[in-house]
């Protein structure tokens, strides 16, 4: 099972016959061992990253500081209602204590969500607003998997040399970052049926054609629906830029999630941000470059939690140390009712991004 979910990561959209053919055998073990992973949530689905560009969304990040437990638990009621969000976390450590929270929304409503943080703000909801650039390469950002190869299972440890690993000089020699970050590609006009589909899709992207028919509420026996359905979610990928794997890492010892906000020299950050890109680091992290440093978030045991904190400290000018909750984190995915029935365009009024968000908590 554990080469199943190695060769899931690499080929998350691989029917369970290619997969079955990886790791030696019958497509009904595969079957069957997908389904009891599931079960025991072990395995919890695969969610597509979205070219957002191409269907006129843009992704915004903040870490917002709040002063109290509720003011907490009110901006959370805030991203429940808010009909753009995409993820949310609870944050702790040091004189930090709030939020990490993000939107995925069409660039007019972006004076909405600076008018609600003002509003929170004024509310005494929220203390500080630091906005975090996205994660997309074009702005020296980078994404790491996990690699199970790096896993022990008779040992239940990971295996990973950290001085060994920062001491070795980096592979990759130069970083691209004039890749096109998809804003000049030709939009691709969609629907409220595309709008429903890529829902079920950031729901799971793995069900079946025939699920996701039935989940949007059709006969999959009516006439041609299956050939329609079908065509659309082809036409669709284009929006589709990779998909990940949501793996439950507590299975594997993996709890302790720390964000860093790290100043270092532009050697330093170049340096990290090129042994991430070689795909040697084994455990899942984002990591954001930013003016006079880098933001470096990752999911790792406790034993390498230590190992973490000790490179920073050596390698950093000065750096932040904050723990993501992800117990209380959710991730959103599209919905298709942000999407205007009649004008086939993303809801972009003050009442649908602002007023009703905010009278969710009582700001109206």
């Amino acid at each position: 099972m554990l080469e199943l979910l190695f060769k899931l990561q690499e080929m998350p959209m691989a029917p369970a016959k290619r997969l079955a053919e990886e790791v030696g055998k019958s497509t009904p073990t595969v079957i069957s061992w997908l389904t009891r992973l599931t079960e025991k949530q072990v395995f919890l689905g695969v969610k597509p990253y979205l070219k957002v560009h191409k269907i006129g969304l843009e992704i915004y990040d903040y870490l917002l500081e709040v002063p109290t437990y509720e003011a907490l638990t009110k901006i959370e009621q805030f991203c429940e209602a808010h009909p753009y969000t995409l993820y949310r976390a609870r944050v702790y450590g040091g004189k930090h204590r709030g939020l990490l929270v993000q939107f995925r929304q069409p660039p007019e409503t972006f004076k909405y969500l600076e008018e609600a943080f003002k509003a929170m703000s004024e509310g005494g909801l929220i203390q500080s607003v630091r906005e975090l650039p996205t994660l997309q390469e074009i702005y020296g950002s980078i994404h790491t998997r996990p690699r199970l190869d790096a896993w022990e299972p008779e040992r239940m440890s990971w295996r990973f040399d950290w001085e060994r690993w920062w001491a070795k000089e980096p592979r990759i020699k130069q970083i691209a970052t004039t890749r096109d970050d998809g804003s000049s590609e030709e939009r691709i006009k969609i629907d409220r049926l595309d709008a429903m589909i890529l829902q079920e899709l950031t729901r799971n992207a793995r069900q079946k054609n025939i699920d996701i028919i039935k989940n949007l509420g059709m006969n999959p026996r009516e006439g041609s629906v299956q050939q329609k359905i079908s065509k659309r979610i082809l036409r669709l990928q284009d929006v589709i830029d990779s998909y990940r794997v949501f793996i439950n890492w507590t299975y594997f010892d993996v709890y302790n999630t720390p964000m860093l906000i790290v100043r270092a020299t532009p050697e330093t950050t170049d340096r990290l941000l090129k042994k991430l890109a070689e795909g040697t680091f084994p455990f899942s992290s984002s990591f954001r470059k930013v003016p006079d440093g880098f933001v470096w978030y990752a999911r790792l045991p406790s034993a390498h939690f230590s190992e973490l904190i000790a490179l920073i400290w050596r390698i950093s000018k000065d750096y932040e140390l904050l723990i993501i909750d992800y117990k209380h984190s959710q991730t959103y995915g599209l919905w298709a009712e942000t999407l205007s029935e009649d004008s086939g365009e993303w809801i972009t009024d003050s009442v649908f991004c602002l007023e009703k968000p905010l009278k969710s908590i009582g700001l109206s």
